[in-house]
């Protein structure tokens, strides 16, 4: 009995430091939201293998899990919660919309695209202008087709155009279309607005790499590689150091 006790209140620990990680990442703390995450993670661990992780506080592992590339776990964690957790639609909601992140994580874009349409049938969120616009260009430039992320991503800036994650959901369409130029303008603002965002700072690295501005370039792609590499981050830490050797790399011809 006492250690079921104990279990559950590491769980609620690891809840509380979570929460703390989050806040800190809004105040721009990343190290010390990398410090409370791993804290958290580990409770968390420990206490979903006694069996003392339920509720909400499943659902809260499952994200924080994605966080540290440990997405088939949270695959596993999304589908207990889904047979656990209240109907509650506001909650049955933001599950479905976690667990189509974890499904894009995993490489099933389809499935991650059809989960966040399925979310958004009952109404439209910023979360879900800024995950189903970057779902959306990452399949047009699997397929060529532009004409669906274009709508998309025109109809989000209509909902909210100093959303930083819009505005470089903006940027990366651009991009993909070859419009650097245009690309340049939506990754700025979204930077003026999000400096932390890594997606943002990665691209600007990247087309100032391509414009010869290489001190500048190198600037950025050094901001973003001590960013906030979340569940939602659209750049990998090894993109980071890929495009930091190139940037290095053309600096010394």
């Amino acid at each position: 009995m006492f250690d079921n006790v104990k279990h559950k209140l590491a769980a609620r620990k690891a809840y509380a430091l979570h929460l703390q990680g989050n806040q800190l990442i809004d105040k721009r703390d990343i190290p010390g939201a990398r410090a409370k995450h791993e804290q958290a993670l580990k409770l968390y661990d420990e206490a979903y293998k006694a069996g003392a992780c339920e509720g909400n506080v499943l659902l809260a592992y499952a994200v924080l899990l994605m966080r540290f590339d440990r997405a088939e776990e949270a695959k596993k964690l999304f589908l207990e919660c889904e047979k656990t957790l209240s109907r509650d639609p506001k909650t049955r909601k933001e599950l479905r919309m976690d667990y189509a992140v974890c499904q894009w994580k995993l490489g099933e874009l389809d499935n991650a695209i059809e989960n966040m349409e399925a979310a958004g049938s009952s109404g439209m969120t910023s979360m879900i202008y800024n995950t189903l616009g970057y779902f959306y260009v990452e399949k047009a430039k699997q397929t060529g087709d532009f004409t669906k992320a274009i709508e998309f991503n025109n109809k989000a800036m209509e909902y909210d155009d100093e959303d930083a994650a819009i505005l470089d959901n903006m940027g990366q369409l651009y991009y993909a279309m070859g419009e650097n130029d245009k690309a340049y303008e939506y990754f700025a603002k979204a930077y003026t607005i999000k400096p932390t965002q890594v997606a943002s700072m990665y691209y600007i690295a990247k087309i100032n790499l391509l414009r010869g501005n290489f001190e500048k370039a190198e600037a950025f792609a050094d901001a973003c590689a001590e960013g906030n590499f979340s569940a939602l981050a659209t750049i990998t830490p090894k993109q980071v150091e890929d495009l930091k050797a190139e940037i290095k790399a053309a600096k010394s011809k």
